[in-house]
């Protein structure tokens, strides 16, 4: 009997990714699974699992779980930075910046539920060996949308009965709120969660 070979197309191969591409792979699978254990639990070989390589190569990307962590956590800075770089820095008034942060925020908790839960959880991680970390971050953050609106408040834009600094901490702080929306057995519309939260959070600043 003449044995018929399979098709070419249908011979399954291993891919081999350039070095730039595999990294590229495991870090999408390790914020995956940072997301779904928690940053205090994810290891090696759940992102070797979700990848589908052995547990050495990620080793060989991250030597150690402490590399790991913090390869994870810089990206989420990107992610952090990234976004409000883009909702502060076009023109437009306050008002204007504020929706687009709302927007940017709420739209990352839908499409992006991986990096939104990663935030959540580190924020709330007073732990050593990450809370500092985070604290820097907020502060960074902090700083930005406080000029930003110190800016418009010396402008004679917006006044408050809260300082500048004070509504920045609102604006760092109203993931908790959406991400308690977003998670209701019946989740609402995106665009009713960022009509919310733009009122929530600009409650407390008058338009001159």
């Amino acid at each position: 009997m003449i044995k018929t070979m399979e098709p070419r197309a249908e011979i399954r191969r291993r891919t081999r990714l350039s070095p730039e591409a595999r990294r590229s792979q495991l870090m999408e699978c390790a914020i995956e699974v940072f997301s779904r254990r928690g940053i205090g639990r994810a290891g090696h070989a759940e992102i070797a699992e979700q990848a589908k390589v052995s547990v050495a190569t990620v080793f060989n990307y991250f030597n150690t779980r402490e590399e790991l962590v913090d390869e994870v956590l810089a990206e989420i800075e990107r992610f952090v930075n990234q976004m409000l770089s883009q909702a502060y820095g076009d023109q437009g008034s306050i008002f204007d910046k504020i929706q687009r942060h709302v927007r940017l925020s709420v739209d990352a908790a839908y499409d992006q539920p991986d990096y939104a839960g990663i935030w959540l959880e580190w924020s709330s991680s007073v732990r050593e060996e990450v809370w500092p970390r985070y604290t820097r971050l907020l502060d960074q953050c902090l700083e930005l949308i406080a000029s930003e609106l110190q800016t418009a408040m010396d402008a004679g834009e917006i006044t408050s009965v809260l300082s500048a600094q004070d509504l920045a901490r609102s604006l760092t702080g109203f993931g908790y709120v959406m991400m308690q929306m977003i998670n209701q057995p019946q989740r609402p519309a995106r665009q009713e969660v960022a009509d919310f939260l733009f009122k929530y959070v600009t409650a407390p600043i008058q338009a001159r």
